[in-house]
């Protein structure tokens, strides 16, 4: 092994490390973030939801100290949920594969960040029924910031980036699409929101769900939207019908139809799809509809 390919490996290591470091101050996040009386530096060390005890630091290691404990805990025996070291994984591998796409850039950071924030507000919105406006806007800014420094043809579209970038510039045609991107995809479900209110005189959806959307198209422009809005939709029906598939056979509870079904986590999830595979997708899409 030659001392170049040592230090990528190295590299790639530190990465890992760094993210699963990141995975688990993410648990606190979604822990503490939407509860009230608790705040993310209060109280300054980790605890059990269940007894209260303090969490030695050898029993804080990510995900290792999970299995080593068998995934309960050390002082009152009740099972730690397995969520804590999968966000704890995920936070590794997401660094991991970003790091792979964009090496060692503010991209990476920016991205990093944002696809973070999509983890905390998925499993926050599962859990809880709520978006924290204070993981959302900021990711905004991020978002704004990482289309100058990071310009990307996949923020505008081909033919906008071909129409404006010899004039303004890479940057500022990346801002174009960002700030497109956010204003399309807040607005696009707040007129969902507003539509359904007046159609049924009550609410379907969360005042969560139009921000979360315009922060999507800040980071991956307004030729995502329509991609991201059909793909979550796909997936909150097959949820949907996997929880029909499940309840077949039994008296469903009353009013079940009804029950509220956070849309977030299928917005995040639709957005980490289009991240990975999106443009390349929609690419090939386009190229077979020139023939």
């Amino acid at each position: 092994m030659t001392s170049v390919t040592a230090g990528i490996y190295a590299y790639y290591v530190l990465i890992a490390m760094f993210g699963l470091s990141v995975g688990s101050f993410l648990n606190v996040v979604i822990y503490r973030l939407p509860r009230e009386g608790l705040r993310l530096a209060r109280p300054s060390r980790s605890f059990c939801p269940v007894c209260g005890a303090t969490i030695r630091w050898f029993d804080n290691i990510p995900v290792l100290s999970w299995l080593v404990l068998k995934g309960r805990c050390r002082d009152c025996g009740q099972p730690i949920a397995v969520r804590y070291p999968l966000v704890e994984l995920a936070g590794g591998l997401l660094a991991l594969y970003l790091f792979w796409r964009f090496g060692p850039s503010v991209a990476f950071i920016l991205y990093y960040y944002f696809v973070i924030c999509l983890l905390a507000i998925a499993l926050i919105d599962l859990e809880l029924m709520v978006i924290p406006d204070v993981l959302t806007y900021p990711a905004v800014a991020a978002g704004i910031l990482c289309a100058v420094a990071d310009p990307s043809v996949s923020l505008t579209g081909i033919r906008l980036w071909a129409a404006l970038e010899p004039s303004i510039g890479g940057s500022l045609t990346s801002l174009a699409g960002s700030l497109l991107g956010l204003g399309f995809g807040w607005a696009s479900l707040k007129l969902v929101s507003i539509g359904y209110k007046l159609a049924r005189g009550h609410e379907g959806m969360g005042d969560g769900d139009p921000p979360l959307l315009g922060l999507i198209g800040s980071f991956l422009g307004w030729t995502a939207i329509l991609p991201v809005i059909l793909c979550s939709t796909l997936i909150g029906l097959f949820c949907v019908g996997l929880m029909m598939l499940r309840s077949r056979g039994q008296a469903p509870p009353e009013g079940w139809a009804q029950k509220p079904l956070p849309f977030g986590p299928f917005l995040a999830l639709a957005a980490l799809l289009y991240l990975f595979w999106g443009p390349g997708l929609l690419d090939w899409y386009w190229s077979l509809m020139s023939y």
